[in-house]
């Protein structure tokens, strides 16, 4: 039987396991955390010259869309691809009783909070670099972060219970997920009139671009979309509801199946 004791609506122990999982990620590495700016950094710069060279766009506008677009995905990816083996990896913890399936789910939040934060340095130097000014519309984007992360809570708590029974689950989502990277506007840019035929439909069904969206849009001065808003507020809400029967339904099964 799970032990899920009670606590309070924040337990600094939390932040401190994620804090440690994070810095154990890369102990024994020259360079340590750096290694999380190096992949993306190098990405941007080989990946933004030569895609705004050929879409034709000035690199002052591309790489900045680039830069948010690919930290921002890597915190939404971080969430569903680890949503899948969540229990799996806090298996001994989980059986130990040292720490209950609520506890694995919010220091794997933090995680990956954590290394987001530390992934916005990419955005500032960016924003440095162009010398590009954000203006107070821009501060929007925390709302939109703030959907996401959210959306990361129910998201591991769901796909988390279906993973540690259906061990299959994380090798699909890998996959589905390498094609929505190429299918959201995060390497490419729609342009002024690409919102029609099947591009159109790729925007417009694609949800991971609106959770982009609520958090670039912003910061480039770009006016959000209503339907962005409109789907964003419709998953968050429908997911927590799924994800709060899934857990009330399973959470008792999840030692038998990890």
């Amino acid at each position: 039987m799970i032990r899920d004791q009670k606590r309070h609506w924040f337990d600094i122990s939390w932040f401190y396991a994620a804090w440690l999982q994070f810095l154990l990620r890369y102990r024994k590495t020259f360079l340590g955390p750096v290694w999380l700016l190096v992949g993306p950094l190098l990405f941007i710069v080989v990946l933004g010259s030569l895609f705004s060279e050929i879409s034709s766009t000035p690199s002052s506008v591309f790489v900045p869309y680039l830069s948010i677009g690919l930290i921002s995905w890597t915190l939404l990816n971080g969430f569903v691809i680890g949503s899948t083996t969540v229990f799996q990896r806090g298996r001994a913890q989980i059986l130990q009783g040292n720490l209950s399936p609520r506890d694995i789910v919010i220091i794997d939040i933090f995680t990956n909070i954590l290394t987001f934060s530390h992934q916005l340095i990419i955005i500032l130097a960016v924003f440095l670099y162009f010398r590009i000014g954000v203006s107070f519309y821009g501060f929007i984007s925390l709302i939109g972060l703030i959907f996401l992360i959210a959306n990361g809570v129910w998201l591991t708590h769901f796909f988390g219970i279906i993973g540690a029974r259906y061990r299959d689950l994380s090798e699909v989502v890998q996959a589905v997920m390498r094609i929505a990277f190429l299918a959201t506007p995060i390497i490419w840019m729609p342009g002024e009139n690409g919102r029609g035929g099947i591009l159109g439909v790729f925007l417009t069904f694609n949800p991971f671009f609106h959770f982009l969206e609520l958090v670039r849009a912003p910061l480039l001065g770009n006016t959000i979309s209503p339907l962005s808003w409109f789907v964003v507020i419709a998953i968050t809400f429908l997911g927590f509801g799924l994800a709060f029967w899934f857990r009330r339904r399973f959470y008792h099964l999840i030692p038998l199946w990890i």
